[in-house]
């Protein structure tokens, strides 16, 4: 019997300047085998109901009301706040080998939206951007087409410093290994091949659908 993990839906909400704010991570489709896209959005109302409401793209007054609103009447403290909990706390929820992503393509205002999300992002070189859609990706480690899937099992950890860019060697402060068949034993080149390999790995820059 194989294990699947069930990916689900989750949500945080946040306060500035009294005004409710909350993201959102929904698995939205699978990219490839095993390997899930979860969309990232955004909204700043006045109730919970209204941020559902806008979400679920529901025809009535509360969605409609905050409909192509960005950061609300508080700027870039929200968006700052948006970016301390997606990446110190959200990103670490979605499985290993998964992409999450941020897409200004539907909003009301995407190249705001977009130069917005830029100023923090930008600090992740582990991060890959597509300019034509509007659209930044992040893709947990290992990422699904690393070559350390095939003999190991991957277990995922939350490095020390969840917030920063996982590029270079923290991408080994991301997961735990083990063999996939009990007391098999890789020799040093084989485990130093297939480490250089995911060392040098750098996120996948194509739209992963």
């Amino acid at each position: 019997m194989s294990y699947r993990v069930r990916r689900k839906f989750t949500s945080t909400t946040f306060c500035i300047d009294g005004q409710l704010c909350k993201l959102f991570l929904n698995p939205e489709s699978v990219f490839e085998k095993d390997f899930y896209l979860w969309n990232v959005a955004l909204a700043v109302g006045k109730s919970n109901r209204q941020l559902n409401d806008w979400y679920c793209r529901k025809k009535n007054k509360r969605a409609r009301s905050i409909q192509g609103k960005v950061v609300g009447k508080s700027g870039v403290k929200i968006i700052q706040k948006a970016y301390e909990k997606l990446f110190g706390e959200l990103r670490w929820l979605i499985e290993p080998g998964d992409c999450l992503t941020i897409s200004c393509k539907a909003s009301g205002e995407p190249d705001k939206q977009f130069y917005a999300f830029w100023r923090w992002i930008s600090r992740h070189s582990d991060m890959a951007v597509d300019y034509e859609n509007k659209s930044y990706y992040w893709y947990r480690p290992p990422f699904s087409y690393d070559a350390i899937y095939k003999d190991f099992k991957i277990s995922p950890i939350i490095p020390e410093r969840p917030i920063e860019s996982v590029a270079g060697s923290r991408y080994f402060d991301c997961f735990r290994i083990q063999p996939k068949v009990p007391c098999t034993e890789l020799s040093m080149g084989q485990i130093t091949g297939l480490l250089s390999q995911a060392l040098a790995t750098e996120p996948c820059v194509e739209t992963p659908i």
